[in-house]
């Protein structure tokens, strides 16, 4: 199949779009088989960087059902977690797939039913409710920290940078992660945080401190005594998850519910937002944690400002605001600091990916966006006079998709820097969704890619090694095109925001969030390049003859 850009590429600034949902279900369906280091076949005319080296690994549901008719997870957000890796030499790319192991998966598979463990979402139907004696075993899960081991959304790092001395893991905002080999995507085994004090809850999207290979996290701590409390963290290499350096601690006045925080070189910044999680109904409301969130009315949004050297604490307060994904910070002058993100209605935590609402979206657009019309914000905060003002971005090209993006992404070189590009996924009514170039510099220049039933995920930015500008780079997306009902792998030059290489996958990879790259996970060593490439012209032959 020739690779046609002219087709493939389709800006819309303006209008309407009727879309069929063609293929959407198959989207949004399981997808548990294993299968490791398939060597993926280029369209003719894909224009592959030969600079391109290392792994990348995607994390998302990927089973919500087993065998028994009862205990069906109600949201696709509950799915237990599956990795697929694409392992990168110049052109050549080796694909794989595997299911997450943790207890509770295993455990499940082998009863044929899900076992007694916390969900996200309650159940579709009231009477598949836990009984009292599976709520008492989720509770002493709880106490072991076992009872939340679904880790799909996000991967990360600590320890060296190397393959085999490496600490992989799923995360999520559970505080204890699964750790994966980065060569199979075998489960190795769950680390754990020290016994005391207890912790709460973790951080799904850590950062990497700059200019180091350090990594900064936080948790939710708890002692037998006071309130519970922040920890902020720093990870060295040579340091593993249980043993953390403690950059601080703060008590924020309510215990909010928090996906992501913002660095710069100097800073941590947190985003404490008038929504809760009620722990008080945990039992009752049948051990489902989306099902406790909550609005506090009459609340501020909470910032606290850490100093990454000192360990000293500022804190800020601005209008109510809730957001799952921070974008970029940057200290913009001496007393100047800028936040950048992406607001989000807080109920879509809970309501935005319940299977009812998720598997039936309009065939013709109401033009709802997943942020329900919240655009994309920049907070400034001064750090002499404490105030905090905010500012929505202009959108002198008038596209509807532009301001109303999450899952940003940047270059991670601009990561606590003055930037000027953020890449994104803008979706309206669940199935039309676009790929977003985000010019904050030049907003003139903002840029989409959208194809009807075509679905797209969270980016990742790829720096050409001799870039003479910011955008200078190669973007990679997951994509899944309706009409044929198959993912593929998409390549976009950053800065013209055009196709350059697609190259369709031989196994399905379901709806997902988010995804890491790791450069020094490069396996280029161990291949047979000579195999590889006989395998892909073998391929290619055979699509030729069908």
């Amino acid at each position: 199949m020739i690779l046609r850009l002219s087709l493939f590429f389709i800006f819309f600034l303006v209008g309407g779009v009727l879309n069929d949902n063609i293929g959407w279900k198959g989207f949004i369906s399981d997808s548990i088989e294993e299968f490791h280091d398939i060597p993926l076949t280029w369209e003719e005319g894909s224009k592959v960087p030969n600079w391109l080296s290392g792994t990348y690994v995607r994390n998302g549901p990927a089973r919500l059902k087993f065998e028994s008719p009862r205990r069906h997870m109600n949201s696709w957000l509950d799915g237990f977690a599956k990795l697929h890796s694409f392992k990168f030499i110049g052109d050549q790319v080796l694909f794989s797939g595997k299911m997450l192991e943790p207890p509770n998966y295993l455990a499940s598979v082998e009863a044929g039913e899900l076992v007694p463990q916390r969900t996200l979402n309650k159940f579709a139907n009231p009477e598949d409710e836990w009984t009292l004696w599976e709520k008492l075993q989720i509770a002493w899960k709880q106490i072991t920290g076992t009872a939340f081991d679904t880790n799909n959304p996000a991967v990360w790092r600590i320890g060296d940078k190397s393959i085999e001395n490496g600490i992989y893991m799923a995360v999520t905002d559970a505080p204890v992660p699964v750790q994966f080999n980065i060569s199979d995507l075998s489960t190795v085994g769950l680390p754990r945080p020290s016994t005391y004090p207890f912790a709460l809850s973790g951080c799904a999207h850590y950062m990497r401190e700059l200019n180091t290979d350090n990594t900064l996290s936080f948790m939710r701590k708890k002692k037998f005594s006071g309130k519970p409390y922040v920890e902020v963290q720093r990870y060295h290499p040579h340091q593993t998850f249980e043993n953390p350096e403690v950059i601080t601690t703060f008590i924020p006045q309510k215990f909010s519910y928090v996906h992501s925080f913002s660095i710069t070189d100097e800073f941590a910044i947190f985003f404490f937002y008038p929504v809760v999680l009620n722990s008080k109904k945990l039992f009752t409301g049948d051990f489902h944690t989306y099902e406790l969130i909550e609005w506090v009315d009459e609340q501020d949004t909470e910032i606290f400002v850490v100093d990454l050297a000192t360990g000293a604490v500022q804190n800020f307060t601005t209008d109510p605001v809730y957001s799952a994904h921070h974008v970029n910070a940057y200290r913009s002058s001496e007393d100047e600091l800028i936040v950048d993100l992406c607001p989000t209605p807080f109920e879509n935590m809970r309501d935005y990916l319940v299977l009812d609402n998720m598997l039936n979206p309009p065939m013709e657009s109401n033009w709802i966006s997943t942020n329900q019309d919240l655009e994309f914000l920049r907070f400034s905060i001064n750090l002499s006079d404490g105030k905090v003002e905010r500012n929505f971005f202009p959108n002198p090209t008038e596209s509807r998709w532009v301001n109303q993006f999450d899952f940003p992404v940047i270059n991670e070189k601009y990561r606590g820097k003055n930037y000027c590009y953020v890449f994104g996924v803008t979706a309206f009514d669940y199935s039309r969704i676009a790929l977003v170039k985000k010019n904050i510099c030049n907003p003139a220049e903002d840029k989409v890619w959208y194809q009807e039933n075509h679905y797209a995920s969270e980016m990742w930015f790829f720096e050409s090694p001799d870039s003479k500008s910011e955008d200078d780079g190669i973007l990679l997306s997951i994509m899944f095109d309706g009409e044929v009902e198959k993912s593929y792998l998409l390549l976009l030059d950053a800065l013209t925001f055009k196709t350059i290489a697609r190259a369709y996958l031989p196994h399905h990879i379901p709806w997902s969030a988010h995804g890491m790259f790791f450069p020094e996970a490069d396996f280029s060593n161990s291949w047979n390049k000579q195999e590889i490439l006989d395998t892909v012209e073998m391929n290619q032959k055979f699509e030729k003859e069908l």
